[in-house]
């Protein structure tokens, strides 16, 4: 599908600078998108490396696993039945700690180990919603990818936006607890209807 839309763009885009007698600045454009794509790509990559290190080293020093004991308490009243039941609990901790870290690599073999331990228990079911929910939408301290967009764009104060998408964040992970509540409430009324 998105082989098909970017075809209809570019051959829109030739058309009609072909028709506009604009060739010569549609060259030019093609030129100047794949130089500033080449810089752009260097330059998260470099960021990229030096923020995974940063990460990394945080992980190694422990930091993860005392965000993840801190953290514990408050993941007990988001995966209550989880909790309850001791089923995924390290892996759900594990999840959130390295989503908050930045550490969505580290982050997804724990979220598939935490998903397949939840799947074992039918009384899990809600959490796994809830589970699947917060791992599209974490919260997160250092959002390198966008820093290093900001960064590479020329901002002056590319870290600026921490604190706005870390409340963004809180905000979307309250939002998104709550509606999972609500729909695992009317589904247990449905099912008690049963």
């Amino acid at each position: 599908m998105l082989t098909k839309v970017f075809s209809v763009l570019v051959s829109s885009s030739f058309v009609f600078a072909l028709l506009c007698g604009r060739m010569s600045q549609l060259g030019d454009a093609i030129i100047n998108g794949a130089s500033d794509a080449v810089t752009v790509s260097i330059t998260m990559l470099g960021m990229l490396c030096l923020w995974k290190g940063i990460i990394n080293v945080l992980d190694g020093a422990g930091v993860t696993k005392l965000i993840s004991r801190i953290s514990r308490p408050i993941l007990c009243r988001i995966y209550p039945a989880a909790f309850c039941a001791g089923i995924g609990t390290g892996e759900i901790s594990a999840n959130f700690a390295a989503n908050f870290l930045g550490l969505g690599n580290a982050a997804l073999p724990m979220g598939l180990s935490a998903m397949e331990k939840l799947s074992q228990n039918s009384n899990c079911y809600h959490d796994m919603m809830t589970f699947s929910v917060l791992a599209t939408c974490p919260i997160q301290l250092i959002p390198t990818t966008l820093i290093t967009l900001r960064s590479a764009s020329g901002s002056s104060s590319p870290y600026a936006i921490i604190a706005p998408i870390l409340v963004c964040s809180l905000a979307t992970v309250c939002f998104a607890v709550a509606l999972c509540r609500i729909c695992a409430f009317f589904d247990t009324g449905k099912r008690r209807k049963r």
